[in-house]
């Protein structure tokens, strides 16, 4: 780059497959540490003054297929460069700035299911972007969410999924490129070996995404075959005998490099600070991407994921706190397993059509099965010091069908442009059990010592068939949004959905067959002032439910859990795309709770509510100097707030009022050091209630106590030699090696934290590739 010379105008048009202009994509240029950007106009037009030199272009637009190209700037005469974007899915697209070894991401599909820069969304929304997942070694979804405040862990089910509080509310419904990824379609906690980043919507979201919980959407984005070959072996090791093998490779297939593929598999070998405890799995997730025209865009899609590990549901509380027991105090039988297998597949198809329209067409079914088998600590017998075991096994089998169409565009009429989206949805789930009991006598002796376990005493099983239980349940909605830009500055979003859910689950033996139809309307309306391009104002106002199953003592279905969201706040993209965040105030009510009918306890009513409010704040900078941070706080306050069996005004199970982060990285420029890197953070909530307080034992309640978290980590990359360039990483948890508990599923199922460990890895990366 020559900077003695006068600038260069560099200026051209970006067009879809149709020749229609693309508006709003952003064009970055980059030489060495300088890098300059614009977005194109509403005709699709940019232009941007560089110095005369060697220059990258890189454009991404969501929807449409990554740019990236050299560019020779010489000195005298302006230079035009058009750009004829191809389309791709529209749901695994996201924009994170040229430069960013950063974190700073600005665009994502997530709360609109259109290309929609998140200044312009409103309602909160959050990247984890693919550079955080690397630095801070993330293997588990819950040490990724860590990065968002007002999202911490709830429980996991006794290690077979990850249910998430957000906002107060716990949630397990998770989504993996935008499918549902939750119990009807795994029966283990989510693989992130193929996850290029996680996207966090906050509040009731059921205008996009149909039946949810007012909590928000946690998504995870896989990756994508690449138009140039990649290569990618990692071996992470570390504490507790923790093995982890991945293997990533991509690239064209055909010459003509319409055809891509890329193939990830992964495994893992690893014991745990919890006695006996150990986790083997085993991961596979081929994909193909055909891109048979320039307008149509076709991806095969799937996943085969396998493995074993045990029932752990962790310590157990004692009067008003977690029992003062070692850590790694296993309360279950150390000699059964949790095995688990499961396989996913899908296709989507991606077609632009005429006039910047585009028709999106997505299918994934998955099918799986899992053998819960424990004897887990289920009541404290009278002595204090020894739990009744409740010894289960559960054959279960499910399977799920999901099909989303949609279709979007721009139109104007008048002075007004609109961003439209259209869709339809259609789902079929099937959950099939098979319960076995000890009988009576043989549950009666299912004992154990908390402080001196003796696992060899535990009786020998005896079960016998206890129920059996077939679920079959439909659902289908329709949806309509427009995106109303009504001035340069003003954007105003109205979207509604309809959704009607057919549940029927046959009971054989002790259960009782039940079946519902339940039917809602969820309405959103958002409003986003944008009087600088760097600060934007939003408002907005949403829907959710959620169907729920089964009858009461009358007989009758129960209705849908509703929840409303009001919110307000402010988003700031500054200092060239180098300092992101957003400032919110919300308010979210929770109403038909299920809750247990005081009159007949073996049944539940809804006469249940529940409220979150609180502000937040997430921020992520990229300073000058190799510098990059990602913090935030958010102050929440869940409670009870209708009830016939729980006390109002209660706080909702591990809903800490304070949660907070701080993650700091630093890649020094200095010449000897510029391929390390350096990273440290803090992670921390205050206490929460770790059970609901009834009012028949108003006094009977227990809290989880806040704590801080203390990490590091440290990366180097050797130069390029040949083909191949070698990274070698390590991190420290919990590096002060603090005593914390993470979450609670309730008196019997408290979780703790990990004391102080490691996680070694060695990469070797082919063709230069930075993951």
């Amino acid at each position: 780059m020559d900077h003695g010379r006068a600038p260069v105008l560099v200026y051209g048009e970006v067009t879809d497959p149709s020749g229609a202009a693309v508006a709003g994509a952003p064009v970055e240029l980059g030489c060495g540490t300088e890098h300059v950007s614009a977005a194109t106009d509403k005709a699709g037009h940019y232009s941007l003054r560089v110095a005369p030199g060697e220059w990258t272009v890189q454009i991404h637009a969501a929807g449409f297929g990554e740019v990236s190209r050299g560019l020779n700037v010489a000195a005298g005469n302006d230079l035009q460069v058009d750009f004829p974007l191809q389309v791709v899915s529209d749901k695994t697209q996201v924009e994170v700035h040229a430069g960013a070894e950063g974190y700073v991401s600005s665009d994502s599909d997530l709360g609109t299911h259109t290309n929609t820069s998140i200044m312009e969304i409103p309602q909160a929304v959050y990247v984890v972007p693919q550079a955080v997942l690397r630095d801070q070694q993330v293997v588990r979804l819950t040490d990724a969410t860590r990065n968002v405040s007002g999202v911490s862990f709830a429980n996991d089910s006794g290690g077979r999924n990850e249910n998430i509080v957000m906002r107060g509310y716990t949630s397990g419904i998770l989504f993996k490129d935008g499918f549902r990824n939750d119990g009807q379609s795994t029966r283990t906690y989510a693989e992130m070996s193929n996850v290029e980043r996680v996207e966090i919507l906050k509040g009731p979201s059921s205008t996009v995404f149909g039946r949810l919980d007012p909590s928000g959407v946690v998504n995870l984005v896989t990756r994508q075959p690449l138009p140039a070959p990649q290569m990618s072996v990692q071996m992470q090791g570390g504490s507790f005998q923790f093995l982890r093998p991945t293997v990533d490779i991509t690239g064209p297939l055909t010459r003509s490099g319409r055809l891509l593929g890329r193939m990830i598999g992964s495994g893992q070998d690893s014991k745990s600070f919890r006695d006996f405890n150990v986790q083997h799995r085993l991961f596979l997730s081929p994909t193909l991407t055909w891109t048979p025209t320039k307008s149509t865009s076709v991806r095969f899609y799937s996943e085969f994921l396998g493995g074993s590990g045990m029932s752990d549901r962790g310590l157990i509380a004692l009067g008003t706190r977690p029992a003062n027991l070692p850590i790694s105090r296993y309360l279950a039988d150390p000699a059964l397993q949790y095995p688990f297998r499961e396989g996913k597949a899908g296709v989507s198809v991606d077609q632009a059509l005429r006039h910047g329209f585009t028709f999106r067409s997505y299918e994934r079914s998955s099918t799986g099965y899992a053998l819960y088998n424990a004897r887990i600590a289920n009541s404290l017998n009278a002595d204090g010091v020894s739990v009744r075991l409740n010894d289960i096994t559960s054959d279960q089998y499910f399977q799920s069908h999901y099909w989303i169409n949609e279709v979007t565009g721009r139109v104007r009429s008048g002075w007004l442009e609109h961003t439209l989206l259209a869709g339809a949805e259609l789902n079929y789930e099937i959950f099939d059990t098979k319960t076995l009991r000890p009988t009576s006598a043989n549950a009666a002796r299912q004992n154990l010592n908390i402080y001196n376990p003796n696992y060899a005493a535990l009786p020998v099983r005896a079960l016998v068939l206890n129920r059996v239980d077939q679920s079959r349940n439909g659902f289908g909605g329709g949806y309509v949004q427009d995106q109303i830009r009504l001035s340069r500055k003003l954007t105003f979003t109205a979207g509604i959905r309809y959704d009607i859910a057919k549940m029927k689950t046959v009971g054989y033996l002790s259960t009782v067959s039940s079946s519902g139809r339940n039917t809602a309307w969820s309405p959103r309306l958002g409003l986003s002032y944008r009087p600088v391009d760097s600060l934007a104002f939003y408002a907005t106002w949403s829907r959710s439910f959620q169907p729920q199953s089964g009858l009461d003592a009358g007989g009758n279905p129960f209705s849908p859990e509703r929840g409303k969201l009001l919110e307000a706040g402010m988003k700031y993209d500054a200092f060239g795309h180098r300092s992101s965040g957003t400032v919110s105030i919300y308010q979210i009510d929770k109403q038909n709770v299920l809750t247990t009918d005081p009159n007949n306890t073996a049944y539940q009513i809804q006469v249940g509510a529940q409220r979150s409010r609180g502000i937040e704040w997430n921020q992520t900078t990229r300073v000058a100097g190799g510098w990059n941070l990602i913090n935030g706080y958010a102050f929440n306050q869940a409670i009870v707030s209708k009830d016939t069996v729980y006390v109002v005004g209660t706080g909702l199970i591990a809903a800490p009022r304070h949660t907070g982060n701080v993650w700091l990285q630093y890649q020094p420029k200095i010449a000897w050091a510029r391929r390390s890197s350096w990273g440290a953070g803090v992670f921390g909530a205050s206490r929460s209630q770790g059970q609901l307080r009834t009012q028949a034992a108003p006094n009977t309640y227990f809290l989880l106590p806040g704590y801080a978290r203390f990490d590091m980590g440290a990366s180097y990359e050797f130069a390029q030699r040949g083909a191949w360039s070698y990274r070698f990483a390590v991190n420290a948890n919990n590096v002060l090696d603090r005593r914390y508990f993470t979450g609670s599923g309730g008196r019997f199922a408290v979780y703790p934290g990990a004391p102080r460990n490691l996680v070694f890895s060695v990469q070797l990366l082919r063709s230069g590739e930075r993951q």
